[in-house]
């Protein structure tokens, strides 16, 4: 192969990682950080939506003096950042993908097992959505009387968790390939 051609294809494959894993790294703040700043500028609101939704299980949510102890406004945020962190951590882990592509290992133990690990989130994150749900019905109800609480549990899977989950299993597949094809190309290496 000639020798300007491989360098050209190095530099653009350092610079496209390096896009690629600041564009990754950009989206995870984002996507962390994105929920704590709708809280803090705006928490009434939240708030407010947050209470209309599990006002029609607990009407007294709904009243207009009503206001939501700092408990159970904490552990609503607290588990509203759950799956934000996990899809944070997801894109954090693409970045440092990317990163080493940038660098020039391709075909690395490493990145192999980033894929995989990113597959995992992805496929864990969605799964997570009813349950923390559920989850933040029970911290609104810490604060209503005996009478007035309401348990409901949330098992349905919206096409947007199907999709998630299928780009994680996709991710996983790709990684095993990656594994798979490492392992052959070793092999193949030692032989001459």
């Amino acid at each position: 192969m000639n020798s300007k051609t491989v360098a050209y294809a190095r530099s653009r494959l350092r610079l496209i990682g390096a896009f690629a894993a600041l564009l990754a790294w950009t989206t995870a703040a984002v996507e962390f950080g994105g929920n704590l700043l709708l809280w803090m500028f705006d928490k009434a609101q939240v708030q407010s939506a947050y209470l209309q939704s599990y006002g029609e299980q607990m009407p007294l949510l709904l009243a207009p003096d009503y206001q939501p102890s700092t408990l159970a406004l904490g552990l609503v945020l607290a588990l509203e950042l759950i799956p934000g962190s996990l899809s944070a951590l997801a894109l954090f882990f693409t970045g440092l993908f990317f990163m080493r592509l940038s660098r020039g290992q391709t075909w690395t133990a490493p990145n192999i097992r980033l894929l995989w690990w990113v597959g995992l989130l992805c496929i864990g994150t969605p799964m997570l959505w009813s349950v923390i749900g559920t989850l933040q019905g029970l911290a609104f109800a810490i604060d209503l009387p005996a009478g007035e609480r309401s348990f409901s549990v949330s098992i349905g899977v919206s096409s947007v968790a199907v999709y998630e989950i299928m780009k994680g299993i996709l991710l996983c597949a790709f990684s095993l390939l990656m594994r798979d094809a490492k392992t052959i190309s070793d092999e193949h290496n030692c032989y001459v």
